[in-house]
C-alpha cells in the first residue's frame, strides 16, 4: 500500500526498454555500452519508498523527459543530447531521425509523461496544499565524455537543488544526513538542479523539489550486478525521504 504523503518520487532514467519500431533508427555500433552507461540502473527500486512514484517507462536513449522540450532552452541540445538524443555519450552519432519523427517521439512519450506529472502534482496540492518532488538518479563512477564536470573525484552522493523550489533546510538536512551515514556528499556536483513541471516552474512555491544522485559504485559493479552496498543505500534513501517530509 502506498504511503499517504505530499511526496512524488520521479525516476526518469531507470528504464532500458526500446520500442521495437524505434530500434532501426540507431546507427551506433556501441549501443549496448551506451545503454549501460546512460541508464540509472535499479533506481526504480532504490527510490521506492512507498510514496507515489512516476517512472518513465522507456529508455532515455529514445526520449529524455528530464530535459526541456524546446532545444532552444536546453543546454544539452547543443551536443545532441536534448529531449531526443542524436549523439552518444562520447559525441559520436547515436541515431538519425527527421524533425517529424522527433516531434512524434516528443508527443508520444515526453508530453504524456509531463501531463501525468502535472496531474500528480495537482492532486498533491489539492490534498496537502504542498508537494515535494524527489528526483531520483544515479551516475557513472567516472565522468563520461559528454559531461561538463570532468573532475575524477566524484562524491558518493550529489544533491541537486533549485534556488526557487528547494528549501534551504531540506538541502542542509540531506547533506548532513548522508555525511553522518559515512558518504561523501556534494551540492550540485557533478550534476545540478532538480525537476519541476513547467506549469509550476519558478511560479509556485508550494511545489518543492530536490534531486538525489547516487554514485553507481556504491551499489553495483560494471557488470551491472548489485553489490553489498545495495540494501544499505536503499534503506538510507528511504530514511532521507522521511526526513525530507518533515522539512516541508
Amino acid at each position: 500500500m502506498k504511503r499517504k504523503s505530499p511526496i512524488i518520487i520521479n525516476v526518469p532514467h531507470s528504464a532500458t526498454y526500446i520500442p521495437p519500431h524505434e530500434k532501426k533508427y540507431y546507427t551506433t555500433s556501441n549501443f549496448k555500452h551506451e545503454l549501460n552507461v546512460m541508464t540509472d540502473h535499479y533506481c526504480d527500486d532504490l527510490y521506492d519508498t512507498g510514496d507515489k512514484m512516476i517512472r518513465f517507462p522507456i529508455s532515455r536513449l529514445v526520449c529524455d523527459p528530464e530535459r526541456f522540450r524546446d532545444d532552444s532552452e536546453e543546454i544539452m541540445a547543443s551536443i545532441g543530447m536534448g529531449a531526443i538524443y542524436t549523439s552518444c555519450s562520447d559525441g559520436s552519432e547515436l541515431k538519425a531521425i527527421s524533425l517529424k519523427h522527433k516531434e512524434r517521439l516528443l508527443s508520444r512519450y515526453y508530453d504524456r509523461y509531463h501531463n501525468r506529472f502535472e496531474r500528480e502534482v495537482e492532486k498533491k496540492l489539492r490534498k496537502y496544499g504542498k508537494c515535494l518532488i524527489v528526483d531520483g538518479h544515479s551516475f557513472y563512477d567516472e565522468p563520461l565524455p559528454y559531461e561538463f564536470d570532468q573532475n575524477q573525484n566524484r562524491p558518493d552522493i550529489c544533491i541537486g537543488t533549485d534556488e526557487y523550489h528547494t528549501p534551504e533546510r531540506a538541502e542542509e538536512m540531506l547533506c548532513n544526513y548522508f555525511r553522518e551515514r559515512g558518504y561523501s556528499v556534494e551540492l550540485n556536483r557533478p550534476f545540478a538542479g532538480c525537476i519541476v513541471p513547467i506549469k509550476y516552474y519558478h511560479s509556485d512555491r508550494r511545489v518543492k523539489s530536490v534531486m538525489i544522485e547516487i554514485n553507481r559504485k556504491i551499489y553495483m559493479d560494471h557488470s551491472l550486478a548489485k553489490t553489498c552496498g545495495y540494501m544499505r543505500i536503499k534503506q538510507d534513501v528511504a530514511i532521507a525521504v522521511r526526513l525530507l517530509e518533515k522539512c516541508i
